[in-house]
């Protein structure tokens, strides 16, 4: 067993995102959502939510953009796994940004509020 240890570090503040659609298919739900994510900008997003044999979890994959001005456009993909918690779903995702950094996202979609 080794010894190593990883360290995680915030490196952007909590940001809500208002969700703009949701589509029911065969086995994945796709919902997407919009809003300002502060470094990354005005940030559009979508999450398909593929549903494992018990139909309260399963993976989630997805794509992002945000653009913070003119010059500024961040893009970014993701995968990870998702699970329902009452009437709310997390996510964790590991998302690649085009500026070459990896994010570990933690998401929660608070149905009551449709964010």
């Amino acid at each position: 067993m080794s010894n190593e240890s990883i360290t995680l570090e915030v490196r952007t503040e909590s940001s809500t995102l208002k969700i703009t659609s949701v589509e029911f298919r065969d086995g994945v739900t796709v919902i997407t959502a919009q809003g300002d994510v502060g470094q990354y900008g005005a940030a559009y997003t979508s999450y398909q939510l593929n549903y494992d044999s018990t139909g309260d979890g399963g993976t989630v994959s997805g794509q992002g953009r945000g653009v913070v001005d003119k010059d500024t456009f961040f893009a970014g993909t993701f995968s990870g796994i998702w699970k329902r918690d009452g009437a709310n779903i997390i996510m964790r995702n590991l998302v690649n940004i085009s500026d070459g950094t990896t994010n570990l996202d933690y998401i929660v979609v608070d149905r009551p509020k449709e964010n």
